[in-house]
């Protein structure tokens, strides 16, 4: 049920959507906000982030599908930029009964890990009005121990993840933009076992760079070699 006008439980306009909001979604939307910019504000019928003039910013930290119906209907009135948060190191806290166990995750974090969104989006960064920012972050991720849950993390639950440092940052403005950042690193005619070898990277996560980039009309199928595809750039 929606409060009452002078409902003294009413959510103050100030903290619409910042209920269920994360320490890193509040660290880098603090980062992000401007002087005179207004964050969670509403613009249509959704709250946006960070509202500049005519221009938003959203912080996506995770699941890109929650976009899939905001982004259309606000590039028809604003520009968007969306910022996805890279962990390039990352340091796990344990919170336990005799205290504080830390390690440094043995994982680095690349570009390449925004195709694991981007992939429920692959053409819409191609909209005149859209950005993508790539911020390159360290991270600590607490957890904290649930017997109910996680049972592939052996019930430890992520609990919250802060913003240590901000270590770079990269912006793209379509999705051929976006390839650039690779393509020095590519042959001309490629297969996805090549992306996995050129750029160091696993074979799910090549099909999934594949895959957007075919879809955005950036590269295309030029040919078989074997079962596999080969694939070039658009001219």
């Amino acid at each position: 049920m929606s409060p009452k006008p002078g409902n003294k439980f009413a959510i103050p306009s100030d903290r619409i959507g910042t209920l269920r909001e994360g320490a890193l979604h509040r660290d880098l939307k603090s980062m992000y906000a401007s002087a005179g910019a207004l964050t969670e504000q509403l613009v249509g019928k959704y709250v946006v982030d960070i509202l500049d003039g005519e221009h938003v910013i959203e912080i996506q930290t995770a699941n890109f599908t929650a976009l899939s119906n905001k982004l259309p209907e606000l590039l028809e009135t604003h520009s968007v930029t969306v910022v996805y948060p890279i962990s390039v190191t990352k340091m796990i806290v344990k919170h336990t009964d005799i205290g504080e166990q830390r390690r440094k995750s043995p994982r680095i974090g690349s570009a390449l890990d925004v195709f694991d969104e981007l992939v429920y989006m692959p053409s819409l960064l191609d909209h005149p009005n859209l950005e993508l920012e790539l911020v390159y972050v360290s991270i600590e991720e607490h957890r904290e121990f649930d017997p109910k849950r996680a049972w592939r993390r052996r019930h430890w639950v992520v609990s919250e993840r802060r913003l240590n440092e901000v270590t770079g940052q990269e912006r793209f403005s379509s999705m051929s933009n976006l390839f650039d950042r690779f393509a020095g690193n590519l042959p001309s005619q490629f297969t996805t076992a090549t992306i996995a070898k050129s750029l160091g990277t696993t074979r799910n996560k090549a099909q999934k760079f594949a895959y957007c980039f075919r879809q955005a009309n950036v590269i295309h199928a030029c040919g078989k070699d074997g079962n596999a595809v080969i694939y070039q750039r658009r001219i």
